[in-house]
């Protein structure tokens, strides 16, 4: 077919202004013949981002269009591997509509999709859609991989964008680390002890008669809602875990009667877990905090190594800071029970943490959110199973963990569910067959009362505290210039701001957090405020 050179030119001006990367990636490429495909219309409703793999003729820009103008941050985002069929589509007459639209994406992508990471950074949005033209074939695992990311930028997104909620629990817990344990004194304390991890899985419920004869024989280990399923039960840890910073994890433990086992935190978590029970509570230095964390730790001159520093970036659960936990006190070997990761028997949950209603899985995956979205997986029997990307993501988050750790023997004692890679199944009562008798709840008492914290903490956290808060309100000073709310030099004020402690420490990444539009100086300055709310 003739190239339409005018409209092509004033496609490619168009390409080189909006994408001019893409641009030069293809201004030498063959064109390649493109198809006029019928559209398979998938429901995007409740969808924030559609990814669409193949530009083809743009013919998903018109099927999806209605949805595009319904609302000015709905994105439709098209992905292509084939340079040549970018350079065939500029000089469709429709093109010039297509790149026009503000709310139309083109991103030329690999075939390993390399660049899904710094796309979704891009848009780390809750919902979205991923479909893509039939002609590009099977591509569930891009779906996969985009979903996967979405699920972690998301959450770092809004973690950062609401940081002043972490941070009000942050300042809340502090008040808790003078009379607590410091966790991570108990590096290797239990060299060659096996332990047990515990999720909260459906399975859970299989294993619970005989967990209860193992108090004296393994380190059992449970975060979050695993307290309440084991504890009601009778069976108490010796070891508890609490890191979401969420309402939920209060309630959770709200049913839980773990009154006296040690529970480890980190300062991000729910303040109102520590009204569930009596401790004692361990501080543990893990990095999850954020960098507000980092600094009380630096400032305390807890220096120790980070526990868990070879998880992944994509471990968000409580069970995946549990295994690390096992393998920072030395435990040799680590059995995980209970961590399904998938909707066996159509249920999230063991007995004992909440009532669970049958499960509309459909309605789960039609709400879009890109963590909860369900998918097909294979148990360790070859039974297809519903999970969802969150469970996928901690499947192989905990795999990668034990690769990096050969020396430590990791079996899978969970009855169901999708597994790990590289750790084999080995039923619990074959596990512990070998397990001697040891006074384990004396040893975790002992080595508590060994692990105290700095004697002048309190001091220290009331002085650091102040600083931060004086820092703070100079840095709303310069943000009333900046924001058109006070007169000065605005130049001269965000040079002084950068200087501030308070702009190190809490809003270091704001140029990536907030749009730099109009409104930006504004929108920073509400959210200051709202972070001196929290200091008082």
């Amino acid at each position: 077919m003739e190239k339409n050179l005018s409209t092509y030119n004033r496609a490619s001006s168009l390409l080189m202004e909006r994408f001019p990367l893409i641009a030069l990636m293809i201004a030498r490429q063959e064109e390649k013949k493109l198809i006029d495909e019928p559209i398979s219309k998938v429901s995007v409703e409740k969808a924030e981002v559609l990814y669409f793999y193949g530009l083809g003729t743009g013919a998903a820009y018109f099927e999806y269009k209605q949805w595009l103008e319904k609302n000015r941050d709905h994105q439709l985002v098209f992905l292509e591997d084939e340079p040549g069929c970018i350079n065939a589509f500029l000089q469709l007459p429709q093109a010039l509509e297509i790149l026009k639209d503000p709310q139309v994406h083109l991103e030329l992508i690999g075939k390993k999709g390399e660049e899904i990471d710094a796309l979704t950074r891009r848009f780390p949005v809750k919902r979205l859609e991923v479909t893509a033209l039939k002609s590009k074939g099977p591509f569930q695992k891009l779906r996969l991989k985009i979903l996967r990311k979405t699920a972690l930028t998301h959450a770092l997104h809004l973690d950062r964008l609401h940081g002043y909620q972490p941070f009000h629990n942050f300042i809340q817990n502090l008040k808790q680390l003078p009379h607590s344990f410091y966790a991570n004194q108990l590096k290797g304390a239990f060299k060659d002890t096996p332990a047990i991890v515990c999720g909260a899985g459906p399975s859970l419920q299989k294993s619970m008669d005989l967990l209860k004869t193992l108090e004296n024989k393994a380190l059992l280990i449970a975060g979050g809602s695993t307290l309440a399923a084991l504890s009601s039960q009778g069976i108490m840890p010796h070891f508890g875990m609490a890191i979401d910073p969420n309402l939920e994890e209060y309630r959770r433990l709200r049913n839980s009667f773990a009154f006296e086992v040690p529970l480890l935190y980190s300062t991000r978590v729910h303040p109102g877990v520590f009204q569930t029970a009596n401790g004692p509570f361990g501080y543990m230095r893990s990095g999850i905090g954020g960098i507000s964390e980092l600094w009380i730790e630096e400032e305390l001159g807890l220096l120790d190594p980070l526990l868990g520093e070879e998880l992944s970036s994509e471990t968000i659960s409580v069970t995946g800071i549990c295994v690390a936990w096992a393998q920072f006190l030395g435990c040799n070997p680590i059995i995980l029970d209970g961590i399904d990761m998938a909707y066996t028997g159509n249920k999230r949950y063991s007995s004992g943490v909440v009532e669970e209603k049958d499960l509309g899985l459909k309605a789960i995956d039609d709400e879009k959110s890109a963590a909860d979205r369900i998918i097909r997986r294979k148990d360790r029997s070859g039974k297809l199973v519903s999970t969802a990307v969150r469970w996928v993501m901690e499947s192989e988050s905990i795999s990668h963990f034990a690769k990096k750790h050969p020396q430590t023997l990791f079996l899978n004692a969970t009855d169901g569910g999708i597994g790990f890679k590289g750790i084999d199944y080995v039923p619990l009562q074959d596990a512990i067959k070998s397990f001697k008798e040891s006074q384990l709840r004396k040893k975790v008492f002992d080595e508590i009362q060994k692990a105290s914290m700095p004697k002048n903490t309190a001091k220290l956290i009331e002085e650091k505290t102040l600083e931060l808060k004086e820092s703070l309100a100079k840095v709303i000073e310069h943000l009333l210039i900046l924001a058109d709310q006070k007169k000065g030099s605005k130049a001269l004020a965000e040079m002084e701001l950068k200087e501030e402690s308070a702009f190190f420490y809490l809003f270091y990444d704001i140029y990536q957090v907030l749009k730099m539009d109009e409104f930006f100086w504004t929108h920073w300055l509400d959210l200051a405020k709202k972070y001196k709310a929290v200091l008082g």
